[in-house]
């Protein structure tokens, strides 16, 4: 397959899934990551996807439709730490290694699957609380301990524009971090409830505990 055929069945692979991981685009075409970084740079000079964090994610052009059709599919997944159905303005999906996408209900329970499985996560979408329009959960900005409690708490919302974050903390208050900041924080709560972790992710497995790093 020469790199024309690649680019378009990549591009039409992306435009039907809204996201992919470097991993993925690697194991199906059977080449090597620069070979998809040099793919991936050349569509996103055309303007035909936008990098993210470990992949790429299709332009933000598709009707209101398709942004419902996307989230449905989503939405049939259960939160992988506490079991709750997701919200389409509160949706965290975390994409692994070996390809497999998960779901959770929200920017807590997102931040708690990275403190859980680490290295395994390749990349992470989250979901403007605003718009419900997915970005990059490593450049969005994270609203943390705020007093409104849509989900699980402490409340973390994610939104893919500073202002409005800051807009919105002014009503609510809370912290506004960046994605580190956020794991920090959600990690220092946990740890406070320690050896029961989370009370508000009751269903994680036996034997994920965070207090066991």
């Amino acid at each position: 397959m020469n790199s024309t055929e690649r680019r378009k069945k990549l591009l039409n692979w992306l435009n039907k899934d809204g996201t992919l991981s470097l991993v993925e685009m690697v194991d199906y075409f059977g080449v090597s990551k620069m070979t998809i970084h040099r793919d991936l740079d050349w569509l996103e000079q055309r303007k035909a996807l936008k990098r993210i964090h470990g992949g790429a994610a299709r332009l933000e052009h598709q009707s209101s439709q398709q942004e419902d059709s996307s989230f449905e599919r989503l939405s049939q997944s259960k939160c992988l730490i506490c079991n709750r159905p997701p919200s389409q303005h509160l949706l965290y999906t975390i994409t692994l290694k070996n390809g497999e996408q998960k779901v959770a209900c929200c920017p807590h329970c997102g931040i708690s699957a990275h403190l859980l499985l680490g290295d395994q996560v390749t990349m992470a979408l989250t979901a403007d609380f605003l718009s419900g329009r997915l970005h990059s959960a490593q450049h969005s900005y994270f609203l943390m301990g705020g007093v409104v409690g849509y989900c699980c708490k402490p409340s973390i919302l994610t939104f893919d524009n500073e202002e409005m974050a800051i807009r919105f903390q002014k009503g609510f208050d809370g912290k506004i971090g960046r994605f580190n900041d956020a794991m920090a924080f959600l990690e220092k709560d946990i740890r406070m409830h320690a050896p029961d972790g989370c009370p508000h992710c009751a269903s994680v497995a036996p034997g994920n505990s965070f207090t066991e790093k």
